[in-house]
């Protein structure tokens, strides 16, 4: 009888969890299954890809493990719903859509833009969390020899690397468009390489994410950013559209997380919440629709 008592105890506990009636246990979320299935299988299964590297997510020889800045809110968002485990996933970022519909993961938090699945194959299959960074581009140069480099005018005649498929290079190529190729772009998917061209004067600036930027001057002392943040856009994570009860448990994790000042204490350790305090909110603003806005807010 005591047995069978413990299971009715066990059984309520765990339907409670699922309707969020169990005190401060979780949070009310009755649209969809989607937050109880994670919390009864114990872990927060999470689409991550460890090639964008640092200080996104990357591997850590030293640890044997990944890190990054998006692993460390990965891990306070799991710690909060309800102690899950946080599981990452090392899937190509090309295809990570592809396993969040087919629920091999369960989220996505990978550099994923705001309003970045939103049009083509992907519309209306996903939605959005609320953002936990304010991403921009940035003028990476050398410290010496390149103090007349402030801005995108500056680059005129300049050799300029931008990472392939990247903002900075929708920002390099646009500038050329309405200039006649003034900048002299090289285009890579390597950017390592394109960093030591760099830092042999091969190049003369490049044009990364801020994150990317950063890491590489803690990397290379002799780098700098220089000129204001250009075409800043927000950070999310995503998830399957059906999936209400996940994403508003996610949005609330991430509002303590603010709240609390944990979200500011991970970006400070990672030298990225400085910027997060001046940058402007760009929701609605096409992801990769530089065009129009361009002309009026980086060619001056």
């Amino acid at each position: 009888m005591l047995k069978f008592a413990r299971k009715l105890t066990s059984l309520a506990i765990y339907t409670g969890l699922c309707l969020g009636i169990v005190g401060n246990i979780a949070p009310t979320f009755a649209e969809d299954s989607s937050l109880g299935i994670i919390m009864r299988r114990g872990h927060l299964r999470v689409g991550i890809d460890a090639a964008i590297g640092g200080p996104y997510l990357f591997w850590n020889a030293k640890t044997q493990y990944y890190d990054g800045f998006e692993l460390e809110i990965i891990k306070e968002i799991a710690a909060k719903l309800i102690n899950i485990e946080p599981r990452p996933i090392n899937i190509p970022w090309a295809t990570q859509p592809e396993n969040l519909a087919s629920r091999q993961v369960d989220i996505l938090l990978s550099a994923r833009e705001e309003g970045g699945l939103s049009n083509g194959d992907t519309k209306d299959k996903f939605i959005e969390t609320i953002p936990y960074y304010r991403n921009s581009q940035r003028l990476l140069v050398r410290t010496d020899g390149n103090t007349t480099i402030r801005s995108l005018r500056d680059l005129i005649g300049k050799r300029v690397g931008v990472v392939a498929n990247s903002g900075g290079a929708a920002i390099a190529e646009t500038y050329n468009k309405n200039r006649g190729n003034a900048i002299r772009l090289f285009s890579s998917r390597d950017l390592d390489r394109m960093v030591i061209q760099l830092r042999d004067r091969q190049l003369d600036a490049m044009i990364l994410d801020e994150p990317v930027a950063v890491w590489q001057i803690r990397n290379n002392p002799n780098f700098t950013i220089v000129g204001d943040p250009l075409i800043p856009i927000r950070l999310v994570a995503i998830v399957n559209k059906d999936d209400v009860s996940l994403k508003k448990a996610v949005d609330k994790a991430l509002t303590e997380m603010r709240q609390e000042g944990k979200l500011e204490q991970i970006l400070k350790r990672w030298n990225l919440w400085e910027s997060q305090t001046t940058l402007k909110s760009t929701r609605g603003l096409p992801v990769m629709v530089l065009a129009i806005i361009l002309p009026s807010s980086v060619y001056q």
